[in-house]
Parts: structure tokens; C-alpha cells; sequence
């Protein structure tokens, strides 16, 4: 009963409202008093499907990471703490997370919405009881039903749903992704729901979530319209990251960059790979783009780890849902939402409480999730003029084909936090090479701590030296090491080699140019970095033009 957008809107009018009926009055399994069956059949005494409601000029998708939202049945896969009657876990506080929970997604005004760690269908159905007396009803619902994990993924939706699919990552206790297939109208869209492993595993684990959705996304028709959402455990950058942050054993691949082909790959090892920006699209099969390149790059969070911002959280789109017919993207509607500022805490979500007593969590009975929620608007590309170019904007940058890495054109190339009380972030007001520069900024007022760190790879090369531009102020030290050696360092003002750390105050209102030798070790190794800053005084400098020569 596949009807692809792009066929259903060449057929008559009559033809097409038939079909659209039809779809909304046999298919009902996703209706909330039927069986979350398979084979899509109704319960016995079911009731009779709710009609499609007209079709609106945009709708809007969402994600939302929930943060555990369990029933108050003992089924046997509950986490110790939402065991009933355990650790604060009794029948009151489980309303009133359940009540949390929908008042966020009553306030996000998705028309359909991906959840992330629910316990099973029967606490979609009770959050769905919970929406109805808000006013805000979603009368159709899935969720994830394979055993061997606590927790699965769902979807409500205000459109029917036609098919509920699952499909097995090949990974111990990993979540299955959930497909569904929603009728709007004449139209058909497809929804995929993920959760991949978290990063408690090595990347290869997200690899293969990956490559299982990439899969089904092959199988599809062309031009088939769908969205990819949900917690990736990745974030939108995470191929110029993840070999600092230590996840990298898959040759330099990612789930979310390289398999989705959110990136595009530099012709040669020493090039950085670039964002797909909505410009490729035409030309970039198989690619898709990542919303979060809609937004300012101080804006991209919906997760916060260790005091650093994170975009684990996801809706991205494949070429049909940013095309000209049918429903597309509108450009800028994508957004983290917070609720008024309720959903956040002292600049971090706002989690579910809980407390430490002894070894144990108790809850504390307030709170609504470590995640944001997130969403993003489509509307009938019928009623965008021909100069109507919201859906063609996009944060995407410019890059220059010859910058290597450590120009900072359009990542921060590998270089993360190394404490909550310091930020990395690409920065356009001094730039050595390029548009942009690294800058790092904070304070630790007890202890000499790391700012920022990266792993620059030699890819098997002989590297002498790694040169680097610096200017700004704090008590600086950078210091270096082979992955498998002892470190060296680098001690402002002169920045001449030393045995130890020392934390000297250093200001300069102009690029100072490094050239520091590497210590000893096997040549082709890669080389870590680390910029060390002194207790007690403010660190802000910017650094560019970083290589290994």
C-alpha cells in the first residue's frame, strides 16, 4: 500500500481522497484501543479509527529524550530504581514524572514526536491518557517491543499510523530503531526513531546502528520521504571529535558523519572532511543534512556533558524533504526547545531529581529530563513562491578546499574541553588562517587543570615539530606527548622546552608563531596536545594555524 509522495499527487483528486479514506478507516492497529499488532490487525471490539484530520499547511516533527519514563508494573527489565515501591520509585512520584513528561510534549506542539527511553507501549498509552486530559491528544502510538533492554523508543503521532517496523542492531542489549509509517492525506512519510548505544562503548557499536538503518534507507524508493530522529549518542561534528574524546576504533569512521553521509569526505587525509550543506543535496546521493547546521553554533545543545554543550539529539533529512514538492523543511524552524526557560537549570535540562544515599538513587519527585527536547517545521512547498528562500538557508560554511586541519573553518577540529570550567568553540574574531580561530576561555580556581586538548594524527608520517599561532592572555602551559611517552611542556612567556609544568602570567595582543620539537617516540604515532592553565587566573586565547611538519 506504498503510495510515494511524488505518484500520489499526479493522481486525480477523487482517486487520491478515496485512498486517503481508505487508509484511515482499515489500517488501525496504531490506534490507542488496538493491539500494537504486527500484521496492523485491530483488537477484537476495537473501535473505529479516528478520521485523518485535514490536511494542514505545515506540521512539525520532534524528539525528545525523556529520561526514563517507566510504568509502575513490575515486568522484570526495570533499572533497580523504577522498581514499584523501590528507592522513592512509588505510584505518586511515577504520575508525576509521567505528568512532566506530557506536559513537555503538550508544550512542544509536534504533530509527531520521537521518544527516547520509554519502558514499552503500555506507558505510551498512559502518557497518551495523560495528553488527552491536557488537551492535547495523540490518538495513535508505537513503541519498541523487543526484550533486552529497559528501555525502547516510540512515536505519537496526530496522523495515522500505517506500519510499525523493527529492525535489530546487531549490538548486545542495543535498542532496535523504530519505523513508522504515517498517512497524511494522499501523502506518506516515514518515520525512524533511534536511541544508539551510548558512550560508555567505542564508536563501532554506533557504526553499526548506523549501518542498519542505512540499510533500510537503501531499500526505500527513491525519493521516498522520511526523517531520521532521536538520541544518536553523536554529536553533529563527531568525525573531528572522536579521537580526542577516545571512541575512535573504526579507522576514522562515524556512524552519524560517515555512514548517514552527513559529511563530505576531503580529497586526501591531510583535507578536512566538510558539512553536506543543503547546496549539495542535488548533487550528493545518498547524503543527508543535519539540522543542527541551521542553528548558530552557540546556539547547537540539547544535552550538556562535563559543562560542555553536546548535539547528540538529532533530526535529519534526506533530499525529498527538502525539495519542492510535497511537504519540505522550513529553514529555521529547526530549535532546541525549552519551554520558557522551564526545562533548564543554573545553563543546563532541568533532569529528573534524584539524590545519593549511600550507593543508591532515591527520587526525589520533580524535574523532567537531561535532554531537550528538540523540533522542526514542514510546510507544502505549494504555497512557497518561487522566491521564497527560508528552506535554502542554513549556518553551512564556506570552506576553503586548501585548509588543513587546525584552520577551524568548520569544526573545531578535534579539540574538546579538558574541564567543565573551560570552553572550546570556534570563534570569528581573530582569525590567523581561514574565517576562524579556536578560542578557550575559563578558569579553575583551585588546581592547575587542562583547557582544551586534541589528538592530531600523523596518518603513519614522520612528523618533527608542531607549529602552532597563539595570542590572548592566562597562565599558560602546552604540553605534548606521544599517546604511549611521557609528556613535555611548553611554559609561557618564552614557551621554551621544560621537564615540569610552570604557570607563569602571559598576555600577547598578537599572534605569537610556534615552532615546538615533538618528543620522543615512534614517528608515525599521532601526537596529543594539551593547553594547560594556572589556578586562580583566567585563561582566553585563541589559537590557529596547528600542523605537524
Amino acid at each position: 500500500m506504498y503510495m510515494n509522495r511524488r505518484i500520489s499527487r499526479s493522481l486525480p483528486l477523487a482517486l487520491s481522497l478515496a485512498v486517503s479514506l481508505s487508509l484511515a478507516s482499515t489500517l488501525l492497529f496504531c490506534n490507542r484501543d488496538s493491539q500494537d499488532r504486527p500484521d496492523g490487525k485491530a483488537a477484537a471490539g476495537a473501535t473505529a479509527a479516528v478520521k485523518d484530520p485535514p490536511l494542514p499547511d505545515t506540521i512539525t516533527v520532534g524528539a525528545y529524550n525523556v529520561e526514563n519514563l517507566f510504568d509502575f508494573v513490575l515486568d522484570g527489565t526495570e533499572y533497580d530504581e523504577y522498581k514499584p515501591g523501590w528507592f522513592g520509585w512509588t505510584e505518586e512520584v511515577q504520575k508525576t514524572k509521567l505528568r512532566n513528561v506530557a506536559q513537555v510534549v503538550a508544550a512542544l506542539g509536534a504533530d509527531i514526536v520521537g521518544l527516547s527511553e520509554v519502558e514499552n507501549l503500555n506507558v505510551i498509552r498512559e502518557l497518551q491518557g495523560e495528553l488527552d486530559r491536557m488537551g492535547a491528544p495523540y490518538p495513535h502510538g508505537v513503541a519498541g517491543s523487543v526484550m533486552g533492554t529497559a528501555v525502547q523508543n516510540a512515536i505519537l503521532s496526530r496522523f495515522p499510523i500505517v506500519e510499525k517496523i523493527e529492525h535489530q542492531v546487531p549490538i548486545e542489549r542495543a535498542r532496535t530503531i523504530l519505523e513508522a509509517r504515517i498517512a497524511r492525506g494522499g501523502d506518506e512519510l516515514r518515520v525512524f526513531a533511534n536511541h544508539w548505544p551510548s558512550k560508555r562503548h567505542p564508536e563501532s557499536t554506533r557504526l553499526a546502528a548506523a549501518e542498519v538503518l542505512r540499510q533500510r534507507l537503501d531499500s526505500l524508493p527513491p525519493d521516498s520521504d522520511y526523517i531520521i530522529l532521536g538520541d544518536l549518542n553523536s554529536n553533529y561534528d563527531e568525525f573531528a571529535t572522536f579521537h580526542t574524546a577516545g571512541f575512535n576504533n573504526t579507522g576514522g569512521r562515524t556512524g552519524v558523519n560517515h555512514v548517514l553521509k552527513t559529511v563530505i569526505e576531503g580529497a586526501s587525509p591531510q583535507l578536512p572532511a566538510r558539512f553536506v550543506c543543503k547546496r549539495d543535496m542535488d548533487t550528493c546521493a545518498g547524503c543527508h543534512y543535519n539540522l543542527w547546521l541551521d542553528l548558530p553554533e552557540d546556539k547547537r545543545m540539547s544535552y550538556i556533558f562535563r559543562g560542555a554543550m553536546q548535539t547528540i539529539d538529532h533530526i535529519i533529512l534526506p533530499r525529498s524533504m527538502l525539495g519542492n514538492t510535497g511537504y519540505t523543511y522550513l529553514g529555521g524552524s529547526f530549535t532546541a526547545f525549552t519551554m520558557d526557560d522551564q526545562l533548564m537549570r543554573d545553563g543546563v535540562p532541568y533532569r529528573w531529581q534524584m539524590v545519593f544515599r549511600g550507593q543508591q538513587r532515591y527520587h526525589l519527585g520533580r524535574g523532567f529530563s537531561d535532554h531537550l527536547p528538540i523540533k522542526a517545521r514542514f510546510v507544502r512547498a505549494s504555497i512557497l513562491s518561487d522566491g521564497d528562500t527560508a528552506s535554502r538557508l542554513d549556518f553551512c560554511p564556506d570552506i576553503d578546499p586548501q585548509l588543513r586541519h587546525g584552520d577551524f573553518a568548520a569544526t573545531t577540529d578535534g579539540w574538546v574541553s579538558g574541564d567543565s570550567r573551560f570552553t572550546v568553540s570556534r570563534d570569528d574574531r581573530f582569525a590567523r588562517t581561514g574565517t576562524h580561530s579556536l578560542r578557550v576561555a575559563g578558569m579553575h580556581e583551585t588546581e592547575n587543570r587542562t583547557a582544551a586538548k586534541v589528538r592530531l594524527q600523523t596518518h603513519g608520517a614522520a612528523k618533527r615539530h608542531l607549529t602552532l599561532s597563539i595570542r590572548g592572555s592566562g597562565s599558560v602551559s602546552i604540553r605534548i606527548r606521544r599517546p604511549t611517552y611521557k609528556w613535555v611542556n611548553f611554559n609561557a612567556p618564552d614557551f621554551t622546552l621544560s621537564r615540569s609544568a610552570r604557570y607563569r602570567p602571559w598576555r600577547s595582543s598578537q599572534w605569537v608563531n610556534l615552532r615546538l620539537p615533538l618528543p620522543e617516540g615512534p614517528s608515525g604515532e599521532d601526537v596529543e596536545v594539551e593547553i594547560r592553565s594556572g589556578k586562580g587566573e583566567r585563561l582566553l586565547v585563541w589559537v590557529d594555524r596547528v600542523r605537524l611538519e
